[in-house]
C-alpha cells in the first residue's frame, strides 16, 4: 500500500471514529460527534461504509521464557489474527495482552514497540487459576470491522480459550497443515 493510500484509509478511519451512530424510533440514522457537542447530522449514503469497533481474542503457547520466544509468539499470534480475518495492521486500534506469571523475559507490548509497531498496547499478568496452562500469552485486539458477523479468534501452539464454551473459530496455527 502506498503512503498516500494509507493516509486516505487512516483519514476515513479517523472520520468514522468521530461519530457514533444512533437510530430513532422510525429507524432513521444520525451521526453524533464524539466531542460531546450534541450537534446531530444525518448519516448520508456515503457514510454507509461506517466502520464499527469490535474485539477479538487469541492466545499462543510460548516455547520458552526468552525475549526472542515471546517476541516470535507475539508476532505469530497477531499475524494469525490478521490473516484469519483478512485485516491490515491499520485495522487494529489497540491491543491488551496478558501473559502467565512464568513469562518474565519481556512482554508483548514491549516486543511490538521494539519491532516498530506504532499501536497502543498494554500488557498485564494473567490471572492464576488451578489448571492454568504454562507460558501462555493472550490478546484482546480492538479493531475496525465493516463486515457482517464477528471476527474469528486465533489460538496457536495448543493454546485454548479460558472461558468454558467460548467460540473458538478455526484453528489458525502456522506450521500445521
Amino acid at each position: 500500500m502506498s503512503p498516500e493510500a494509507g493516509t486516505g484509509a487512516r483519514t476515513a478511519h479517523a472520520a468514522a471514529r468521530t461519530r457514533a451512530r444512533t437510530t430513532d424510533a422510525g429507524g432513521s440514522a444520525e451521526a453524533r460527534p464524539a466531542d460531546g457537542t450534541g450537534t446531530v447530522a444525518p448519516v448520508l449514503a456515503e457514510d454507509a461504509g461506517t466502520v464499527a469497533l469490535t474485539a477479538v481474542r487469541g492466545a499462543v503457547a510460548v516455547a520458552a521464557d526468552t525475549a526472542p520466544a515471546i517476541a516470535r509468539a507475539t508476532h505469530d499470534l497477531l499475524a494469525a489474527l490478521l490473516a484469519a480475518n483478512r485485516l491490515e495492521r491499520d485495522d487494529l486500534v489497540s491491543l491488551v495482552f496478558t501473559q502467565t506469571p512464568d513469562l518474565t523475559a519481556t512482554n508483548p507490548a514491549l516486543a511490538l514497540h521494539e519491532a516498530g509497531w506504532d499501536l497502543p498496547a498494554l500488557c498485564a499478568q494473567d490471572a492464576a487459576f488451578a489448571g492454568a496452562p504454562a507460558r501462555t500469552l493472550r490478546v484482546l485486539a480492538h479493531l475496525r470491522w465493516n463486515r457482517p458477523g464477528r471476527p474469528a479468534p486465533a489460538y496457536l501452539a495448543g493454546a485454548a480459550p479460558t472461558r468454558p464454551g467460548a467460540r473458538v473459530g478455526p484453528r489458525t496455527d502456522p506450521g500445521k497443515a
